[in-house]
């Protein structure tokens, strides 16, 4: 009897582990379910998060020629996505259409060579007064193009609605069609394109109030400020000196013009030219040495706000995954601009000059070496 009895503890004493097991079994899997589950649904929502932002900066393809002459197609087209070792070329327009600015006149142009073979990244300042010739044959300064692009977008959409998309985007006091807008960028795009004899990828539109955010939540950037400035108008009051701008003090060194003691203070165009692209550097160089999630959206939400682009979603997407670690302010190579002058005093680029600035914007150092093995 106690035999019998004994056993059957034993064999009660298994099956009470076995249940136990299976129990924890069912625990551990419940848990790991979870656990799954949530890892999914933030990877969605991460996913989510990053399509919205960037589509609320897509600038769609549109029907607008702003060209004068019919046979000239200025539409912006998006790229196809850009392949590993292709350079490739951005136009970035900064605008001020913070609060009642709404003159639609480019504060700042820039072009950047993209090289991702060598990890360089050229980078050429325009001269806002630089002088062209417009779609009417009259030499106007070049940061005027963009309000021409607007007006004859609009006279078009004025003779054919069906341009428009229905989707507007808030400049200062100005409400746009993205229609007018694509043909504003296209306008100053193509005549940059024929200035430099390059095919430009991407345009980019950028509102002042980017560098500001950007700045202040990257804690700031590092400029060697080379003289004094002061100028009440945009707050600012700096000395000599290698310092920590935030972001007000950032966008006015990047903007600085005139002073309040008077002209023999004032910087020229090319000065604020090289003002610009110091705070690119340095904007540039804190924020790709970030690797955190939560901070890179924090970062996209700023630029989503302020920025309009004719990149699609599958570009952009692309840009991001590919390049986000192959850059940093090291990276980028300044192009000085040759400094001319009209009789009058206006910025001018001799033919000579242009040569020579398109040879140095354009050159990629890899097909020299291709050549070479040739």
């Amino acid at each position: 009897m106690n035999k019998e009895k004994q056993l059957e503890g034993n064999i009660s004493r298994v099956r009470n582990r076995r249940q136990l097991m299976s129990k924890k079994k069912k625990i551990i899997l419940r848990i790991m379910l979870f656990l799954v589950s949530v890892i999914i649904v933030s990877t969605a929502v991460f996913t989510y998060q990053i399509k919205s932002n960037i589509d609320k900066m897509i600038i769609p393809n549109t029907k607008i020629d702003t060209a004068l002459d019919p046979k000239i197609d200025t539409g912006i087209v998006p790229g196809q996505p850009e392949e590993n070792n292709k350079d490739f070329y951005f136009l970035v327009l900064g605008l001020d259409y913070r609060g009642k600015h709404n003159a639609l006149l480019t504060d700042s142009l820039m072009v950047l060579h993209i090289i991702p073979q060598e990890s360089i990244i050229r980078l050429l300042s325009i001269p806002r007064d630089l002088l062209v010739e417009n779609a009417n044959g009259n030499t106007v300064k070049i940061n005027s193009l963009f309000s021409e692009g607007y007006s004859i977008s609009r006279q078009k959409a004025a003779e054919d609605p069906s341009i428009l998309t229905g989707d507007t985007v808030q400049l200062g006091s100005r409400k746009l069609d993205k229609a007018l807008l694509s043909g504003s960028m296209a306008n100053i795009r193509n005549k940059i394109e024929e200035l430099l004899d390059v095919e430009i990828d991407h345009t980019i539109l950028v509102n002042f109030n980017t560098v500001i955010s950007l700045v202040d939540e990257v804690g700031g950037i590092e400029i060697d400020v080379k003289r004094s400035m002061q100028y009440k108008a945009t707050n600012l009051y700096l000395k000599p000196g290698l310092q920590i701008l935030n972001g007000e003090d950032a966008l006015g060194y990047a903007r600085f013009r005139e002073d309040d003691r008077g002209s023999r203070y004032f910087a020229s165009d090319f000065e604020r030219g090289k003002h610009q692209q110091e705070v690119v550097k340095a904007l540039a160089d804190e924020i790709l040495s970030w690797k955190n999630t939560t901070k890179t959206l924090k970062l996209l939400k700023i630029v989503s706000d302020n920025v309009q682009t004719d990149m699609d979603y599958t570009d952009m997407y692309s840009m991001i995954t590919k390049y986000y670690n192959a850059f940093n302010g090291d990276s980028i190579s300044s192009i000085p601009f040759p400094e001319h002058y009209s009789p009058d005093g206006d910025v001018v680029l001799p033919d000579d000059a242009r040569d020579i600035l398109q040879d140095a914007l354009k050159y990629v150092e890899t097909d020299e070496v291709s050549e070479a093995e040739e």
